[in-house]
């Protein structure tokens, strides 16, 4: 069933899994172009993930994402995630001219449309970009990606942290900042998007009792 049409109330386990996890995979392909979507509190891991997918030869060019007013902030910092990023990048090999910077955006819409502005003058001729993010947030910046760009291939790169990934998520409580709270609010956000048609609904496999 699509997205909109999933009745998000009292989700279980195996629902969450579904709507955040589901079709959630690294296809290897190769792009010339990899977003990369700021958080503060889990800026290594996503930079570490990109630095060792850069050497790897995945993608040429790096853009990363991100303000100084995410809620992520918690420290109230005054740098901008993307320079954080950046700097740790190159630090660990990236080469600087390889590396292009949104330093405004404080949400993912916001990640989004700064980043398609930096390649305004090469959408018409990009089919593929590459993605890297955590992995309970990979399907939503996928589904912004695809609203906009439909006819965009998107390589989906997982950054892991051992607590929000799809085979842990659950092992936590539903404390603030858990694997399992971060996981169960990421469903709700999908649903209630896709109903306000601001991301691609996309197809979930959920039991019948959750559509509408």
């Amino acid at each position: 069933m699509k997205l909109s049409n999933i009745n998000d109330e009292n989700l279980s386990d195996d629902d969450i899994n579904a709507i955040v996890y589901s079709n959630v995979f690294d296809n290897g392909n190769y792009s010339k172009y990899c977003l990369v979507f700021g958080n503060s509190m889990l800026l290594k891991e996503r930079v570490v993930t990109v630095v060792r997918a850069y050497k790897s030869k995945r993608f040429e060019k790096i853009i990363f994402m991100g303000g100084v007013n995410g809620v992520s902030n918690q420290d109230n910092s005054n740098i901008a995630e993307a320079i954080k990023m950046k700097e740790l990048a190159i630090k660990l090999g990236v080469k600087e001219e390889d590396i292009l910077l949104d330093t405004t955006s404080n949400n993912t819409f916001e990640n989004v449309d700064n980043a398609l502005e930096l390649l305004k003058n090469e959408l018409s001729t990009i089919r593929n970009i590459t993605i890297i993010t955590s992995e309970f947030h990979l399907k939503r910046c996928y589904a912004i990606l695809k609203k906009k760009l439909p006819w965009i291939e998107v390589t989906l790169i997982p950054a892991k942290y051992a607590f929000t990934d799809n085979n842990n998520w659950f092992l936590s409580d539903n404390s603030w900042n858990s694997g399992r709270s971060l996981a169960t609010y990421e469903a709700h956000l999908l649903v209630k998007y896709a109903k306000e048609e601001k991301i691609e609904d996309l197809e979930v496999n959920l039991v019948k009792s959750k559509i509408n």
